[in-house]
């Protein structure tokens, strides 16, 4: 099915359909948590945003996103944390998804240097993923339910 990923002695990489299947698997979960984030942005007003919506998707160019993934995670957080603040719904405590997020990559790291090493972590890294997910999910919806307060302008008496 992928030609150029055999050698003149037979197949260069075992299993090439495969491992294509689940880099294209793992790219549409990529594209989905990405989607989340950028509607998560959208909802977040102009002056508490860290990052636009369209930032996010600089996570899709390769080796770039090695850096700007994590900065990313921080600036969502940190966008959620002033949006929410500025409606008066912050809760103590919370996150806002940079613990989790950043935890996934931390786990999802090994396997670059040790591949041993990313097999143990890797489970571990998609189910932070998914929470990550989740917990995105879950603020934009609050931020689509709760309306920003709205402070109606002044009567001058005209």
């Amino acid at each position: 099915m992928f030609p150029y990923l055999f050698g003149p002695y037979g197949p260069a990489v075992e299993n090439a359909d495969e491992l294509c299947c689940v880099g294209l698997v793992l790219l549409l979960v990529l594209v989905g948590l990405l989607a989340t984030m950028a509607g998560c942005l959208g909802r977040v007003c102009r002056r508490n945003r860290r990052i636009g919506p369209g930032g996010v998707w600089l996570n899709l160019l390769p080796l770039f996103n090695l850096v700007w993934l994590p900065v990313t995670v921080e600036r969502v957080g940190e966008s959620l944390r002033a949006e929410l603040t500025d409606r008066g719904r912050d809760r103590p405590g919370e996150g806002y998804g940079k613990t989790t997020g950043l935890t996934a990559l931390v786990l999802y790291s090994p396997a670059f240097f040790l591949p041993a090493a990313g097999i143990v972590t890797w489970p571990f890294a998609l189910i932070y993923t998914v929470v990550y997910w989740v917990q995105i999910a879950r603020y934009a919806g609050r931020l689509r339910d709760e309306a920003p307060r709205y402070t109606p302008p002044a009567d001058e008496g005209w």
